[in-house]
């Protein structure tokens, strides 16, 4: 029976400082409706040195326009410090949520409008740990702001030690609509039975398509000539979404008709 308790006291230091390594309860990203409150909650002890935030997105430079999915890219870089574990807590908001949060590989989302992350995510490997999810924009704003807060986590057996940043990123939204596009793409037949064709320039990174829902039901590089099926999409109205390298964008609507 000793030498049980022994392993398992063992066990008990070796693991990292991490109150939270399946990821906080929302209201924890620094932001408004977080009321300021971030990781230094549960963590402290340790200033900011070499270790960073940055928030990445695949909005292209003219701003995001409605009920459009968004990937969010949130990294957590040590710069040498020695933080075995990271994690992060955001929201989207602009006074109040906007929009809706969709998980990804090593995060989750809690409180409805909180994304953080989770026991499989919190590792760092070669100096960061990074994690992506999926913001669709509903009918955010201008200025929507992403609030980040991260943890950068020493090791130690406790909550000590812990270093915390915070970090923002405004968002702009586009002020160019579904019938004014940037760029010139043929799309037949529309209404579509059991496919579309498109006319596309070159260039084209990603072509993209949406229930009104914001439910993604195609992504695919873009090629022109190109063919998407939509014989398994129920009948409806869908958003076509084309992004072009240097950020121009296309959205118009499909119709399908079975």
């Amino acid at each position: 029976m000793k030498k049980v308790l022994f392993t398992l006291a063992a066990a008990a230091v070796a693991l990292p400082a991490f109150t939270n390594a399946n990821g906080p309860g929302g209201g924890k990203s620094g932001s408004p409706a977080s009321s300021g409150q971030n990781c230094s909650g549960c963590h402290s002890g340790a200033s900011i040195s070499t270790q960073t935030v940055s928030i990445t997105t695949d909005i292209p430079s003219t701003g995001f326009v409605p009920n459009t999915n968004y990937q969010i890219t949130v990294t957590n870089s040590t710069g040498g410090a020695s933080n075995p574990r990271s994690g992060f807590q955001a929201s989207i908001e602009s006074a109040g949520h906007q929009g809706v949060l969709t998980a990804g590989t090593g995060n989750k989302v809690v409180s409805s409008n909180f994304v953080t992350h989770t026991s499989s995510g919190n590792t760092v490997s070669n100096g960061q740990a990074a994690w992506t999810f999926t913001w669709n924009s509903g009918n955010a704003p201008d200025g929507t702001t992403i609030y980040v807060s991260s943890l950068f986590a020493n090791g130690n057996g406790a909550t000590s030690g812990d270093a915390v940043a915070t970090q923002t990123l405004a968002l702009t939204r586009s002020t160019i609509g579904l019938d004014e596009p940037q760029l010139a793409v043929g799309i037949s037949p529309n209404p579509a039975r059991e496919f579309v064709k498109l006319e596309l320039p070159e260039g084209i990174t990603v072509v993209r398509a949406y229930a009104l829902n914001g439910t993604e039901v195609f992504r695919a590089a873009g090629v022109d000539g190109m063919r998407i099926s939509t014989a398994d999409w129920p009948n409806g109205t869908y958003v076509l979404d084309v992004r072009h390298a240097d950020g121009r964008q296309f959205r118009d609507r499909i119709q399908v008709l079975h």
